[in-house]
């Protein structure tokens, strides 16, 4: 399906009309369409960490580089996202909390191995370097919501042929009820449907959940004993 299949559904419910083209259209109802849904995409990504937008991004150390650029097409972690080191198998960087740990981790030696990051100006930066051949990766949420006919995946939508990289009939359905909001008409109904929905969506999309019985083992939300020997 392309999103035109999901503007001509939403047009259809709100008007019992069928237009053929939207981008391209000059006509009030597909301007005031084609004006909506790339608000109404930005809102279901934002809602859920999708599976079908997570992207592994990965750093490659060199004893040197501290900071590295962002992919282009980050939006932002999944929640309770952890960076991962390949030499440390069950340790993983710490998170900085705020700026002040940020700055005692440069200033002095306060942090755990491997190392420290936080994502500032728009770059990863770890402390200390990522060393020689060791990489630091993690999970993130695309930005690219778009599928075009041809080309790469894109943010936004600029043609009929695009596709919704999520389920499309969810953009019916916010489009249904954010264009009676915007011309005051009554919308609580399709508002409640499309966030029923959009919850069902996103429960669905981790999959079945593994029900385990006993203690837990480990939890990786806390620190581990270093592994090996002192003294």
């Amino acid at each position: 399906m392309t999103v035109l299949t999901a503007l001509q559904s939403a047009a259809v419910k709100l008007v019992s009309r069928k237009p053929t083209t939207f981008f391209q259209s000059t006509e009030t109802l597909e301007v005031e369409l084609c004006d909506l849904v790339n608000d109404v995409a930005r809102d279901i990504a934002d809602k859920g960490d999708w599976r079908d937008l997570t992207t592994l991004a990965t750093f490659t150390g060199d004893g040197t580089t501290v900071s590295f650029d962002l992919p282009s097409d980050y939006d932002r972690m999944p929640v309770g996202q952890d960076v991962h080191s390949n030499a440390w198998e069950t340790w993983r960087y710490t998170r900085a909390r705020d700026l002040n740990e940020w700055t005692d981790a440069n200033t002095v030696t306060g942090y755990a191995h491997p190392g420290m990051w936080i994502i500032l100006g728009g770059d990863f930066k770890t402390v200390p370097a990522i060393p020689t051949g060791d990489v630091a990766k993690f999970y993130y949420i695309s930005a690219n919501i778009v599928t075009p006919a041809t080309g790469s995946a894109k943010a936004t939508f600029t043609a009929d042929d695009d596709s919704f990289v999520l389920d499309e009939r969810l953009l019916t359905l916010g489009l249904v009820w954010r264009w009676r909001q915007q011309k005051r008409l009554e919308y609580a109904e399709d508002m409640e449907t499309y966030e029923r929905d959009l919850a069902t969506a996103i429960a669905r999309d981790k999959g079945a959940r593994v029900i385990a019985t006993g203690p837990a083992r480990s939890r990786w939300g806390s620190r581990f004993s270093y592994p090996g020997q002192l003294g």
